[in-house]
């Protein structure tokens, strides 16, 4: 399988007065990133202001900006494994904002979470200057993400894919495990684990995802062992 390696830009430069300058001091300002801590170019002022919001507002240890740009480095490289030709500004747009509506305050009771980030994205993306005729390609792949669904479109499908792998293995459950909310114990994330390593490898989509899905697999029954092995007799974990 072709791996893609993307390199990681350097920080922001901050710029200062000139030496023995009399004049009053500007404030110091940060030029805005150029590519994300992953390397995906921000070349455009569409894509600054999506990092921006999602980077900003869509802080989550298990859906936010962190797994949104992991969903697309995945996204490319599988598409990029399959031979399927990817519009990029789509998986941009679709990978950083997918899981918008299910995070507070954003979610909405009773709407699907893709469905609501849906409805945030459209507005947002005109706005920000997104080439809205692309916006349809979006739409099927944040509709399409969850790994239960029937993703329709090259986008959709790499996406599916990627948003499932990232449920597996050791980060899938760090994701879960840090997501357990208010609950006084981590039963349920547990229980996620053991569950989506049954049920996700057989949802996927491309070859390439679910070559990749073995090792992830493994290394969840590993680590449930694990948690087992470590929990004394009449105890629970």
């Amino acid at each position: 399988m072709k791996t893609i390696f993307l390199a990681v830009t350097a920080g922001a430069l901050l710029l200062g007065p000139p030496t023995g300058s009399t004049a009053q001091e500007a404030p110091t300002t940060a030029e805005a990133p150029t590519a994300t801590p992953a390397g995906i170019p921000l070349g455009s002022a569409w894509r600054r202001a999506v990092y921006a919001q999602a980077n900003t507002h869509l802080q989550h240890p298990g859906w936010g900006v962190r797994h949104s740009e992991r969903n697309y480095v995945l996204g490319m490289a599988l598409a990029e494994a399959e031979g399927l030709t990817v519009d990029a500004d789509v998986l941009f747009a679709a990978a950083f904002l997918h899981d918008w509506g299910g995070i507070a305050p954003f979610a909405v009771a009773g709407i699907d979470h893709a469905e609501r980030s849906v409805q945030l994205a459209e507005p947002f993306l005109a706005e920000a200057g997104f080439p809205m005729g692309k916006f349809p390609a979006v739409r099927a792949a944040i509709l399409g993400h969850m790994y239960d669904k029937e993703p329709e479109g090259p986008e959709a499908v790499v996406l599916h894919d990627a948003d499932a792998l990232d449920f597996l293995g050791a980060l899938g459950a760090a994701r879960l495990l840090a997501a357990t909310g208010e609950r006084p114990d981590y039963d349920q994330a547990l229980g996620r684990i053991e569950r989506f390593a049954v049920d996700i490898p057989p949802r996927l989509k491309t070859a390439a995802a679910r070559e990749m899905a073995g090792p992830r697999v493994a290394g969840m029954t590993d680590f449930l062992a694990g948690v087992r092995r470590e929990t004394p007799e009449g105890a629970r974990p």
